[in-house]
């Protein structure tokens, strides 16, 4: 059996003071800080916000809302069940 990966952590923040890599580091830090020191690899944006962060994966999704940041692991991502017609 394989072991259990953290789920998806979603992060609001539209603070409009904050760069878009600062709010990505700053969830990150929360992802962590939920998940017992657990470093993510992958955050899921909307396209307007996509941008590059040092040691993770930055990926652009359309149903991602803007200000929304969803920190998890590529492998939990390819694990997910797919959706018939997705």
């Amino acid at each position: 059996m394989l072991p259990r990966r953290p789920p998806f952590l979603v992060w609001y923040d539209d603070n409009p003071k904050l760069s878009i890599a600062r709010k990505i580091e700053e969830a990150m830090a929360a992802y962590s800080r939920r998940f017992n020191g657990v470093r993510p690899t992958l955050i899921l944006v909307n396209e307007e916000e996509l941008t590059d962060v040092a040691g993770v994966q930055v990926r652009s999704v359309p149903t991602v809302r803007r200000n929304t940041y969803w920190v998890g692991q590529v492998e939990a991502l390819e694990e997910a069940p797919r959706v018939a017609g997705a």
